[in-house]
């Protein structure tokens, strides 16, 4: 069971690298004028940096906690339990901007599977 946790964990960090990846590049909302360390959101001016910053974290953590769970190696359970309770986070905080507006709502069922597969792949670490 923890090779398919595993499995899921990389797909979902490589889903959010990939994405965000995509989003800074070619999204109209992202002001990249200044630069991508400094771009900024067109609509509130906040700043993507630390977003992005918490992102690729999660993003990293997957991936490495779910290759080490299908490898198993001994580290990858606690690395996982981080990654997946930041996915949970991520997932869950992120369905309120997916739900704000209607052209962002295709980005909610990838959300509401990083949710509900974050909390069901903690309970299968945890009853292991």
């Amino acid at each position: 069971m923890a090779s398919l946790v595993g499995g899921f964990m990389v797909v979902m960090g490589l889903a959010i690298a990939l994405t965000w990846a995509r989003d800074m590049r070619s999204s109209p909302e992202v002001d990249r004028s200044a630069g991508l360390l400094r771009a900024r959101d067109r609509r509130d001016g906040s700043l993507f940096l630390p977003h992005w910053i918490a992102e690729y974290a999660t993003s990293l953590g997957l991936v490495g906690g779910g290759i080490g769970l299908i490898a198993d190696v001994g580290w990858a359970e606690e690395i996982s339990l981080v990654a997946l309770g930041a996915l949970t986070y991520t997932s869950v905080n992120s369905l309120g901007w997916t739900l704000a507006l209607r052209s962002r709502r295709p980005y909610a069922i990838p959300m509401l599977v990083g949710a509900i597969g974050g909390v069901l792949s903690i309970v299968v670490l945890l009853a292991a």
